[in-house]
């Protein structure tokens, strides 16, 4: 092991060093001077001849300490060599690697390079320029592994009646054949018969990309079977509903145009935004007579509704599906909405604070090509087999793909906590402190 020469001054140091130069063999010494050298010269690489001890050279790193290496000279051909000081490097390469995953992951969360800089003026000065450049060359050295067999499917639950008995009906349905993997009744549907369904007709062991509603027990329930094969897409359509049912019935202008903005998170409800945002412009002019408000606010809801119906016909003559939005889109669409949610009742803030929570499960068939973002081919499936009565802003593409990439290193668990925590880190250069 190296030999350490301590003073008074780095006795308490003595971890840090042990940590720094536990690689190096008894033939290296740290002396109370504070230089790394070898106890024994090494021979010239020139004439073979015996070195001698001649100074340092020290190697600083403003802000983190300076480390003194030693230096020989050759008392025949009079060539001088410094000591190995790789290990300095490495150990500045350890913190700066962290601060780059550190980095990463306050990208996945949408904080800006500006904002990453004002965090860092707290631990290590970095300016906003030097974070993004160090961030796009780590994106850039990222892969992100990618299975193209990908089983797709959708899973959903149907509720008949035998009599006067409760059923249950659970259903997979492949998401790209369109055809039926397993449709079965139960007697009920706790965690454990889901569980036994899935198990049963799906293959645990294989990648696996699954749509269902927002019934609070299938993340767990599926972690459990899938663990980090897992892909769990929400229905996009189901959210559209949630939505819709925050609302009353009967709206007013402004409600509704409220909700076609929530609505417009992922599709495109933009036509429908402007008309409505005319009609709320037009009652201004109404709103102070009661009598006249009343009759104007038919008047307008019937305008509405047959305008959103011309729409809906036109789609189906031409059978195209209500558009969604891209990813960015739906971001900036997203965010527009919660910097003013202090504004909305309470039911709409806990309704945008979810989709805020749920967001990558909400858009994660934006990253696998052909992934559907809705249960509907399950629901047409039940309607047909029976019938009841009664889902940043960014600027560049290349942020929009770093982004996605983060999403993914996320959902395959790469943005791993580190193995020493900045604190730690730190303490490693107290012993070369200037």
């Amino acid at each position: 092991m190296v030999t350490i020469n301590l003073t008074l001054n780095n006795f308490s140091e003595l971890p840090a060093l042990l940590d720094v130069f536990g690689c190096f063999g008894n033939d290296y010494e740290y002396t109370t001077q504070g230089i790394f050298r070898r106890k024994i010269p090494p021979a010239c690489s020139i004439c073979s001849t015996p070195m001698v001890h001649n100074g340092y050279n020290p190697h600083t790193k403003q802000g983190l300490g300076e480390i003194i290496i030693g230096r020989y000279k050759c008392s025949n051909c009079g060539s001088t060599h410094e000591e190995d000081h790789s290990f300095w490097e490495d150990l500045k390469a350890l913190l700066y690697d962290s601060f780059n995953d550190f980095f990463k992951l306050l990208r996945y969360h949408n904080v800006s390079y500006e904002g990453i800089s004002d965090i860092m003026d707290f631990i290590y000065p970095r300016s906003r320029s030097t974070i993004l450049r160090a961030f796009y060359k780590e994106m850039e050295q990222e892969t992100v592994p990618f299975s193209e067999n990908i089983h797709m499917v959708h899973y959903d639950e149907q509720h008949p009646k035998e009599g006067r008995c409760q059923k249950y009906r659970l259903t997979l349905l492949d998401a790209k054949t369109q055809t039926t993997i397993a449709d079965e009744l139960f007697e009920d549907k706790n965690p454990e018969t889901i569980k036994e369904f899935l198990q049963k007709n799906l293959d645990p062991s294989e990648p696996v990309f699954i749509v269902t509603d927002f019934d609070k027990r299938y993340p767990d329930i599926l972690k459990e079977i899938f663990g980090d094969k897992l892909v769990h897409q929400y229905c996009l359509m189901h959210l559209n509903k949630l939505i819709v049912s925050d609302f009353p019935k009967n709206t007013t202008i402004e409600q509704e145009l409220l909700k076609y903005r929530l609505l417009n998170i992922f599709y495109n409800r933009e036509n429908e935004i402007k008309f409505l945002e005319k009609l709320l412009s037009e009652e201004l002019n109404v709103i102070t007579n009661e009598e006249k408000h009343q009759e104007w606010s038919k008047k307008a809801k019937k305008e509405f509704n047959q305008f959103r119906h011309k729409l809906k016909l036109k789609r189906r003559r031409k059978k195209e599906n209500l558009p969604l939005n891209s990813l960015e889109k739906a971001k900036d669409n997203f965010d527009k909405l919660m910097q003013n949610i202090r504004t909305y009742d309470e039911t709409i803030q806990k309704r945008l604070w979810m989709i805020n929570k749920h967001w990558l499960n909400l858009t994660l068939f934006h990253y696998l090509p052909g992934a559907p973002a809705t249960n509907n081919p399950i629901e047409s499936y039940y309607s047909k087999s029976l019938k009841t009565d009664n889902k940043k802003q960014f600027r560049t593409d290349k942020g929009i793909e770093n982004q996605i990439k983060l999403t993914q290193m996320r959902r395959l668990n790469l943005l791993k906590k580190p193995q020493k925590s900045f604190l730690e880190l730190f303490r490693l250069f107290n012993p070369f402190k200037l």
